[in-house]
């Protein structure tokens, strides 16, 4: 198992799986060498492409929910690799240097050389052992529930980086589907934790961002792994950038801990 996937075992009866990927900032030293950046520009970056404070909301969750969920936490940033990224040349964000290793800044200007020598050394050395990681902790959630559900926790800016749609629209409250991996249960029950919630004006289905992560293992061919992601607009819990606001974390944990008990007891039922 990588050191950057910090696993939190769930309660032997939730099929639940929360993964944080993109929460942290921490970049090592030697791959910080790599980075084209000034300190002051990185620093930038980071505040614009960390889902700060993701891991914090997810805290929250465990606290209130009535049955722990197991949780995965990247504890490295995506620019050390980004492991919700396909790591070939599939994946569409390569287009614009944002693929499993970024070479190009949120902004489009340059974060490392392109080529860059190093990407399969850092597919090698993190990519793999973390997905190996999810994957083996939602194989626990099937090998004990029969089910494995997994939230995929994100945030974004309410401004587009220079890589986005400027016209796609950004609500509170993006929910991110997949066709196989999402059944329509999970979307209504997502709307039903967060709609109560007063800042939460506006929820959409898969604008400004798409889709949602599954271990490629399951990836289209086991329909008993289920996923749905979120993605909060960062406005709705920081003061600034990297700032956020204490009661907002623990009201959107309790929103989220409120869709775990609600999974939690729609897999039961199913079961």
């Amino acid at each position: 198992m990588s050191y950057s996937a910090l696993i939190t075992p769930g309660h032997n009866r939730s099929p639940v799986l929360i993964h944080v990927p993109h929460a942290s900032r921490l970049i090592p030293l030697e791959i910080r060498s790599d980075l084209l950046l000034t300190d002051v520009e990185l620093a930038a970056e980071l505040d614009e492409a960390t889902d700060t404070a993701t891991d914090e909301i997810a805290a929250a969750a465990l606290r209130h929910s009535s049955l722990r969920p197991t949780t995965v936490v990247n504890t490295l940033s995506r620019l050390v690799i980004d492991p919700e990224r396909f790591p070939d040349a599939g994946e569409p964000a390569n287009a614009f240097g944002r693929g499993a290793v970024y070479t190009r800044t949120c902004n489009g200007t340059p974060l490392r050389t392109e080529p860059y020598p190093r990407a399969a050394d850092l597919l090698d050395t993190y990519f793999r052992p973390y997905a190996d990681a999810v994957t083996a902790a939602a194989d626990d959630r099937l090998h004990v529930c029969g089910r494995a559900v997994i939230i995929d926790l994100h945030s974004y800016p309410a401004a587009p980086s220079g890589f986005e749609d400027p016209a796609a629209e950004r609500p509170a409250l993006c929910i991110g589907t997949d066709p196989v991996h999402t059944p329509d249960w999970l979307i209504d029950t997502v709307r039903g934790a967060f709609a109560s919630l007063p800042e939460i004006d506006r929820i959409a289905e898969n604008t400004p961002y798409a889709g949602s992560y599954v271990p490629l293992r399951h990836y289209g061919r086991d329909e008993r792994v289920s996923s749905v992601m979120i993605e909060l607009r960062r406005d709705l819990y920081l003061t600034d950038p990297c700032t956020p606001d204490a009661a907002r974390i623990n009201q959107l944990g309790r929103a989220l801990a409120d869709l775990i008990d609600a999974i939690t007891a729609q897999v039961a039922a199913d079961v």
